[in-house]
């Protein structure tokens, strides 16, 4: 499989995949596609055990979703919706990696924000350097995060410290990532891609009918939350097509359109805070 916004690589029973849409690695429209299609793709896949995810970026695991094309979806009937009313395109994104039966594995050295922390909350594992940033900066524009971010933060850290991360809307470390439960632990950068590669390892080398057993244990575990879940997203679906119609936050969505670029991207809060 050849895509846009994605380079694969497979080792055995592995699959490496990397988000790569220069400059920044913005999620978009196409991300999202070439996502569900890889999705769909190991849906029925016994040969892949584990799926690891990095990037090919120095500096950016996911900047955010893309604000061109998150107008776009707003006004333009062209661009792909969820089937479902109460559902959005990126939790359903999301939604579908959550419940595939490979291993999902989140490898961040550097900005992973907004969509792209989304995202990495649905994978069943996540590591980090000390110094990469995590940030959802979607309250300080007028929104909230929407792609099922505010529910699973929220279910995954507790409601006090996802408050904290949502209303602060500032960068997070990674060691402070790894004190809070968004990442499993934070490695050093000489020792995180070793530290997975092995662990992935040990995930390959284990039957599928072992891993598809551990899995269905920590469902059955968490299944009252999945109503929960669904009931949160709703939510935050809700809440984002309300909050969008403020003439000042579409307005604002479209000024922070125009710099989605390396060097306002390096310090989005600070390039927020400025353009308001």
């Amino acid at each position: 499989m050849t895509y846009q916004t994605l380079n694969l690589r497979r080792d055995g029973r592995i699959l490496y995949v990397d988000f790569d849409n220069p400059p920044v690695n913005l999620m978009t429209i196409q991300m999202v596609g070439e996502l569900f299609d890889l999705a769909g793709s190991l849906a029925f896949d016994p040969e892949t055990a584990a799926v690891v995810f990095g990037s090919a970026s120095p500096e950016f695991f996911i900047a955010h979703f893309d604000l061109n094309d998150l107008l776009r979806s707003m006004s333009d009937p062209s661009v792909p919706q969820s089937r479902y009313d109460d559902i959005n395109v990126l939790q359903s994104l999301t939604t579908t990696w959550q419940t595939l039966p490979q291993v999902t594995i989140g490898v961040v050295d550097g900005i992973c924000r907004g969509a792209g922390l989304e995202f990495l909350l649905a994978t069943d594992m996540r590591f980090a350097t000390p110094e990469s940033r995590f940030c959802l900066p979607e309250t300080s524009g007028g929104t909230l995060p929407a792609g099922g971010g505010t529910t699973r933060l929220a279910m995954q850290i507790g409601p006090a410290r996802a408050r904290e991360v949502i209303l602060s809307s500032r960068d997070f470390t990674g060691e402070e990532a790894a004190c809070y439960g968004i990442v499993n632990r934070a490695l050093p950068r000489a020792e995180l891609q070793t530290y997975v590669d092995a662990l992935a390892r040990n995930v390959a080398n284990r039957s599928a009918g072992t891993i598809a057993a551990v899995g269905e244990v920590i469902k059955s575990v968490y299944n009252s939350m999945v109503e929960a879940q669904f009931a949160g997203f709703a939510s935050e679906n809700s809440a984002l097509k309300t909050l969008v119609t403020v003439p000042a936050v579409t307005e604002g969505l479209q000024k922070m359109a125009g710099l989605q670029d390396v060097e306002h991207e390096r310090d989005l809060p600070a390039t927020i805070a400025a353009a308001r």
